[in-house]
């Protein structure tokens, strides 16, 4: 192996709302916010001074509570390991590992950082491209921001830096064709503006032993958990992993709805290569640390052709898997299915919800509706017959719902739709993931909100637009908000917040997390059949996987809450707020969460 190396980077998100309608502020100006130096002195020679940012500013998200890791970043550094066998690929994301840190380590510059981006942290991204530019370091940019918003690299990065030419971005896929395009061209110094890929998963993208991993990410939720949590979380990991990608549909909230086709198409790995990858992983026999998996698919009954094949190749092997899949709701009405799929190893289902009102459901266009109105029940009753089918198979369930659609309603701190949604959540037992309606750049509702003007923070290319990329993590709202909550973005984000923190609630958490753990020992997985450790193990996931998605009340908390110099979201929106209705309302309430 020679001395050549590359990085891997998948920014943080960070905390940039307070910036939002400063006169004159540009790129150069955020850098010199985040990293806490004068941008103006940025120059080859101490760019290495401009990479290492204030953690204080970190906007953390749900995946950092959960443990998940970015599969993105690992398979883009798989993909660079099979185009340059003969160099080393270090992951770093701004926090467990620096680049600057790897750079001193390494006694010299990299051949190139990679980075992959989705909207709300590409403001980050941004940041770090600049300084890397000054130091003559190529850097190419992906990610469904990036494939989404084509000019955005051109408007906040190119324009900025002293060496555009060394600055590339990828639209689509980071596919093997592309890959080794790249690694070609930055060998010979022929790097292009832009590549375009298509193949959005290929075989045998995993395992490249020149994959230098960052340290694990703890599973802090676990602490939640009496007395063993701690030792839990110092002994437990979530791994990611995925047997297909791609989606056949154009919801008009997605941001992959506006993609060509051919960019968002459905394209599957063989099953043997699947199971061979986690194979590989539990290598030397299944335990904590790689028993527990998140595959990513963003349903997992799309590849039901392969499904099949992959689910009947677990169940027949020797593999021991408690994993978590985003699913949809009529799972429910296939018990052939779910039965296959407990005895695999499925432990949680994440089921987009969105709303108990079947007027919000069809504004959305949510495939659900057809089969709501088939049944005669009411949404709510529709979707307590389908969970309650669902969790008598040892499957615990989070749902997704959307707060600032058109049918909500806010009638006081204690009286809105996010308490009728919190209340079903309870009454049912399960979890929640609260956000709320967001434009996404990329879907068709972010195009008609920029042609129609009904943004609340920019048009794109201003750099309101950049900063306000930061809240795409749905947790709060960036078009004009309905008349039924007011017209007000702080009734939205109370919304949310309060719907978690009445589900989230730590007794709540407690009363789920044992109610899924009888559950599933009582319709263990395959293993758990056979073996009484393995079922205890099943417990254990329920449990496990109950008090992650709690971990969305930390997640919320930590935004909404003042601290650092750094205003939270409930003081920020309620600075901004016209409305003296709802101003006076929140007066005693936002109090709380200020400094």
């Amino acid at each position: 192996m020679n001395d050549k190396y590359y990085i891997m980077y998948h920014p943080i998100s960070s905390q940039i709302m307070d910036k939002t309608g400063e006169a004159d502020f540009t790129p150069i100006d955020l850098l010199s916010y985040l990293s806490g130096q004068d941008a103006a002195e940025l120059n080859e020679n101490n760019y290495d001074k401009f990479l290492n940012f204030d953690l204080n500013k970190e906007r953390s998200g749900i995946l950092d509570h959960f443990g998940i890791e970015n599969y993105s970043s690992y398979y883009i550094a798989n993909q660079i390991s099979k185009a340059s066998p003969d160099s080393k690929i270090f992951l770093a994301d701004g926090r467990r590992r620096q680049i600057d840190e790897i750079i001193k380590n390494q006694g010299k510059k990299p051949d190139a950082v990679f980075m992959t981006t989705i909207s709300s942290n590409f403001p980050t991204a941004v940041a770090v491209a600049i300084p890397l530019n000054y130091a003559k370091i190529p850097v190419i940019i992906g990610g469904i921001h990036v494939s989404t918003s084509l000019k955005d690299v051109e408007t906040y990065i190119k324009r900025f830096v002293p060496h555009p030419e060394l600055i590339s971005q990828v639209r689509g896929a980071g596919d093997s064709k592309v890959m080794q395009a790249l690694v070609s061209d930055l060998d010979h110094q022929t790097l292009k503006p832009e590549y375009c890929g298509s193949l959005t998963v290929e075989d045998g993208i995993w395992g490249g032993e020149n994959v230098i991993a960052m340290p694990s990410m703890k599973l802090e939720f676990f602490k939640k958990i009496p007395l063993i949590g701690k030792r839990l979380s110092e002994s437990s990991r979530l791994n990611v992993a995925t047997p297909y990608l791609g989606c056949p549909f154009s919801c008009r909230f997605c941001s992959i709805s506006t993609l060509p086709k051919r960019q968002r198409k459905f394209i599957s790995r063989s099953p043997e290569d699947f199971i061979n990858e986690l194979k590989a992983i539990q290598k030397s026999g299944a335990n904590l640390k790689n028993r527990f998996f998140f595959f990513l698919p963003d349903n997992f009954l799309l590849g039901r052709k392969k499904l099949d094949k992959i689910l009947d190749k677990i169940i027949d092997g020797d593999l021991k898997l408690n994993y978590a899949v985003q699913i949809s709701i009529d799972i429910a009405d296939d018990q052939k299915m779910l039965e296959k799929l407990r005895r695999s190893g499925a432990s949680h289902f994440f089921i987009g919800l969105e709303s108990l009102d079947i007027r919000n459901l069809e504004y959305i266009g949510k495939n659900a509706v057809k089969g709501i109105k088939k049944s005669g029940l009411s949404v709510s009753k529709y979707y307590s017959k389908q969970i309650k089918k669902i969790i008598e198979y040892g499957i615990s369930v989070h749902g997704a719902f959307i707060c600032g659609l058109p049918y909500d309603y806010f009638h006081s701190l204690d009286d809105h739709t996010g308490r009728d949604i919190a209340k079903f959540c309870i009454e049912n037992k399960i979890g929640i993931q609260p956000g709320s309606l967001t434009d996404l750049p990329g879907s068709l509702n972010f195009q008609e909100s920029q042609q129609n003007g009904n943004f609340l923070y920019g048009e794109v290319g201003t750099m309101d637009y950049l900063l306000a990329l930061s809240i795409t993590d749905l947790s709060e709202m960036n078009r004009v908000v309905p008349d039924s909550l007011k017209n007000s973005p702080l009734v939205v984000a109370y919304m949310v917040y309060d719907t978690i923190a009445c589900v989230g609630a730590t007794q709540n958490a407690i009363k789920s997390a044992l109610n899924m753990a009888i559950k599933a020992w009582r319709s263990p997985t395959n293993n758990g059949r056979l073996r009484v450790k393995d079922r205890m193990v099943d417990s254990l996931g329920a449990i496990a996987f109950q008090f992650g998605v709690s971990a969305y009340k930390d997640v919320g908390d930590a935004l909404v809450r003042s601290g650092n110099g750094i205003k939270g979201t409930f003081e920020r929106l309620y600075q901004s707020e016209l409305n003296p209705e709802v101003k006076k309302m929140f007066t005693e309430y936002v109090k709380g969460f200020m400094v």
